[in-house]
């Protein structure tokens, strides 16, 4: 299931990246350089975290291994704290 949703996000990002190279070639934009930068990033990491995910395949889901595989996954991808603790940003009590 997480294989299946990693490929079409993977999709939908390479069709980002032709549209973002599009864009560049009539009107280039520091904007868009960040943004395809960004993109390959994440194509890098969701092709790296579905290589692991075929190789556990034939590993019992129940191990320790595998949850800890899929937690440090979600830490790769932003997911990692369960709230916002602590806030970012200005404290009301900052001096």
């Amino acid at each position: 299931e997480l294989d299946g949703k990693l490929a079409r996000d993977e999709q939908k990002i390479q069709a980002s990246i032709e549209a973002v190279k599009t864009a560049q070639k009539t009107a280039y934009s520091e904007e868009n350089v960040a943004a395809l930068v960004w993109f390959d990033n994440f194509l890098q990491r969701a092709g790296g975290l579905r290589a692991q995910l075929h190789a556990l395949k034939g590993t019992p889901q129940d191990t320790d291994f595998v949850k800890q595989l899929v937690k440090a996954a979600s830490v790769a991808f932003g997911g990692g704290r369960e709230t916002d603790y602590p806030k970012v940003g200005v404290s009301p009590y900052s001096a």
